[in-house]
Formats: structure tokens, C-alpha cells, sequence
């Protein structure tokens, strides 16, 4: 802001002083064209004094005629005279008061710039204004294309780790859980399988969210498009990080001892799918 005052500052005084150049030039114009037309005036009469005293001269007679005449010429081009004198005077007093006004001007810009509070006002609302112009330019900026996958009920799914089932999908009824010494309803597969064996994607997916589980320990959620999910369970050194997309067969972690849910049970992979949220019986797409 403080350049643009100075910017504005410069431009006023400078108009000033040109427009003052201006009518200086006009006013010192008018007064040499002033004098050259009473030394013209001057210069005629002259020469017809001269004229007229040669031809009484040579002809013997005095004629007076002329001299009215030529003091005529001198007093109108007296009177022109006095009018572009006038006009220059009343130059000269355009010209201060165009000073004035500069003078004027410089001292409101001073106040201006020692704090005026319009001005302090206006600043406020240009910074104000700049986040929502930030804004406004964010907005319209294109926005990031995110990958898409898709799953429906023809699709098939691999077997995410080598191993036996030990607990089966029973949301009809409950099974027993051997660490836990009782029966309750399971929403997935618990796949028995070696501690640090290998646990795949059983289809292309996009990772929504990596957690911490009580339960199920380090547990990876994928999302396969049509509101279908895989959730894999009982995890350690994943190989993967949240909104990465995974194709079918790429490596996800690898298997972790198991949490005191499964201690029984032993080492397993913990693998669930649901539709809009809804448990599914993951063998129904299992090869």
C-alpha cells in the first residue's frame, strides 16, 4: 500500500508542476508577443513620419492627416497590447493557484500517510478480501482425477494366503472360538497360516484406511468399487499405505503373531468382505 501511495503522491505533484510549466510558457508567449506588437507599432509609425516628412519635403507642403492616423494604428495596437497583458496576469494567478492546490495536495497526502482512518479502513478490507480472491482462484482450479475400481457378483476372488480355514463365516448361527472359550456369530474367515507368510490382495482395490486393532491387530481395509470391502486382519510390514491402489495378486504384508483374541487359534489372517457395510461370506467369491 505504501508504494501505491508514493506512486499516487508522484502523480499528483508531477500533474501539478506540468500543468504549472503550461502556463508559464503561455504567459512569458504572451508578453513577448505583447512587446514585439508595440515595437511593430513604433516601428510604422516611424516610417510614415519618415515617408511623409520626405514627401513635404520634396513637394514644399505640410500635410498632418498621417498623424491621426498612425496614432490610431498605435493606440489599437496599444489596447491589443494591454488585453494580452491581462491575459497573462490572469495567468499568473491561475498559475498560484495551481501551486496552492499542489501544496494542498502534498499536505492531504501527508495526513494520508501518518494515518488516516478511511484509508487504514480501505487497506483492511483489500486484506480482507485477498483470502477470498485465494479462495475463489482454488476453487476453479482443476481438481486431482482419483483412480476407480469396480466389483460386482461375477467377479472372483484370490485366496489372500496359503493356509486351512479355522474359523468359518457364520452370521446364521454362532462357532465356537477356542481362545475365548465361547460361541458367538464371526463375519469372517480365519485363515490359519505361518507367522511371516505372505498375504496378498485377493482383488484390485484401493487402500481406504490402515488400523490398530484390539482384535484384529494391524488391519488393512480396501475398498473394490460398488460398495464392496475386504478387511485383512493380524498384520506386520505392510507393503502398502492408505489410497494406494493394489492389484490383484500385489504383496499387502505379511502375516504377525497373533493377538490374545487368537492365541489358540494360533497365527491366522483375519479376512472379512462386506457390501454397503453388510457382512458377506467371503468363500461365495473365493476360487
Amino acid at each position: 500500500m505504501e508504494r501505491k501511495d508514493s506512486k499516487r503522491n508522484w502523480k499528483k505533484k508531477n500533474s501539478g508542476w506540468i500543468f504549472a510549466a503550461c502556463l508559464v510558457g503561455v504567459a512569458a508567449f504572451s508578453a513577448l508577443f505583447a512587446m514585439n506588437q508595440v515595437k511593430q507599432a513604433e516601428k510604422v509609425k516611424n516610417q510614415q513620419i519618415q515617408e511623409e516628412a520626405s514627401l513635404n519635403k520634396n513637394t514644399g507642403q505640410a500635410d498632418d492627416s498621417f498623424v491621426p492616423q498612425v496614432d490610431a494604428a498605435l493606440q489599437e495596437a496599444l489596447q491589443d497590447t494591454e488585453g494580452l497583458l491581462d491575459a497573462a496576469q490572469g495567468l499568473d494567478a491561475n498559475l498560484e493557484e495551481a501551486a496552492s492546490r499542489d501544496v494542498t495536495a502534498e499536505n492531504a497526502d501527508g495526513i494520508i500517510e501518518d494515518g488516516d482512518e478511511t484509508g487504514s479502513k480501505a487497506d483492511t478490507v483489500s486484506d480482507t478480501e485477498a483470502p477470498d480472491a485465494a479462495e475463489a482462484s482454488a476453487q476453479v482450479q482443476p481438481k486431482e482425477i482419483l483412480p476407480t475400481v469396480t466389483f460386482n457378483e461375477a467377479d472372483i476372488l484370490n485366496w489372500p494366503v496359503a493356509g486351512n480355514v479355522l474359523i468359518d463365516y457364520s452370521m446364521d448361527g454362532s462357532v465356537y472360538f477356542p481362545t475365548l472359550d465361547q460361541y458367538k456369530y464371526n463375519p469372517a474367515l480365519i485363515i490359519g497360516s505361518e507367522t511371516g507368510a505372505q498375504v496378498v490382495a485377493a482383488s484390485r482395490g484401493i487402500v481406504e484406511s490402515i488400523a490398530i486393532d484390539e482384535e484384529t491387530g494391524t488391519t488393512v481395509t480396501m475398498s473394490l468399487g460398488d460398495g464392496y470391502r475386504l478387511k485383512y486382519g493380524q498384520l506386520k510390514e505392510l507393503n502398502v499405505a492408505e489410497g494406494d491402489v493394489v492389484n490383484q495378486g500385489d504383496l499387502i504384508g505379511y502375516v504377525s503373531e497373533p493377538t490374545r483374541y487368537y492365541c489358540v487359534e494360533g497365527s491366522n489372517l483375519y479376512f472379512a468382505m462386506t457390501k454397503d457395510e453388510v457382512p458377506v461370506d467371503p468363500v461365495l467369491y473365493l476360487e
